[in-house]
């Protein structure tokens, strides 16, 4: 069944007229990573103390949906969703406001990741295990909290790490063997597949600034100066979004969540993990 659902996935991923930019042969996404965690690892309750008390865990999101008959054991399939060249480049050149094809990916290339989640819940239900996808779950929600600020009760970044594809940055986004620009998306299902080891120690070993603070591109890419040493200050980052680049973006690109992307682009970890971290010592 793994060989099944990560051929589906990909094959989803490289046919769906859903997955390319309007009027272009180019696509938002390029070929998926997926990777695999066992919905009682004990590191998702630990999201509740890293996260937040409101992240709930997959055995929380199998129990609302399904009662006492919740099943007790079973897999989180994360996936990856690379962002295209073609599109990581056209927002190299921006300096204060996103490209056309990154609003467009965010924005469109979202609805793309909806689909696909609507897509795996569906093919893994016809194969007779109960599935949901937390994002479209009735338990989900956006949380705004005094310690994680703007969050929500499923982290698609944070079950990635779970699954092994990836660590974070200071920018809080999350850098794959693909890189740091990408969208990423989650089911839960009852089919038990062997999770993906992590060959990482910390959440943090693909981040050049965390290693070895030779980096920190990502703090001169943010027009916001919500970036520092210090880390993602995401108040910062939403007032932006909200006050320059949604007046500036959203009619004029034909969107409502234009994203910004700049501190995801022109950077080392844009495309892979970068040189001088532990995982390529």
């Amino acid at each position: 069944m793994k060989k099944e659902l990560e051929k589906a996935i990909k094959g989803f991923v490289s046919t769906s007229p859903s997955n390319q930019l309007k009027d272009s042969d180019e696509r938002y996404f390029a070929e998926p990573m997926i990777g695999y965690a066992d919905i009682n690892d004990p590191l998702f309750s630990e999201y509740k103390t890293i996260v937040g008390d409101f992240h709930l865990t997959p055995v929380e999101f199998l129990e609302a949906e399904y009662g006492e008959a919740y099943p007790r054991s079973g897999t989180v399939v994360s996936w990856i969703l690379p962002v295209s060249l073609a599109v990581r480049r056209s927002n190299r050149k921006g300096k204060k406001i996103p490209s056309f094809e990154w609003s467009h990916t965010r924005y469109f290339g979202e609805l793309f990741n909806e689909s696909l989640r609507k897509y795996v819940v569906a093919l893994l239900r016809t194969r007779g295990y109960r599935t949901l996808a937390p994002v479209l779950a009735a338990q989900w929600k956006r949380v705004e909290s005094p310690e994680a600020g703007h969050a929500s009760t499923w982290s698609e970044r944070h079950a990635a790490y779970a699954a092994g594809l990836g660590t974070f940055s200071l920018s809080d986004g999350l850098i794959t063997r693909k890189g740091i620009a990408h969208r990423a998306g989650s089911v839960i299902t009852e089919l038990v597949i062997e999770p993906t080891a992590r060959p990482y120690q910390g959440p943090y070993d693909y981040c050049l600034k965390y290693n070895s603070n030779t980096c920190g591109a990502c703090i001169k890419r943010c027009p916001a100066g919500a970036i520092t040493e210090k880390g993602h200050d995401k108040e910062a980052c939403h007032q932006y979004m909200r006050q320059v680049i949604y007046p500036k973006v959203n009619e004029k690109y034909g969107v409502t969540i234009p994203g910004c992307g700049l501190c995801q682009t022109k950077v080392p970890c844009e495309s892979r993990i970068p040189a001088n971290t532990p995982v390529s010592r």
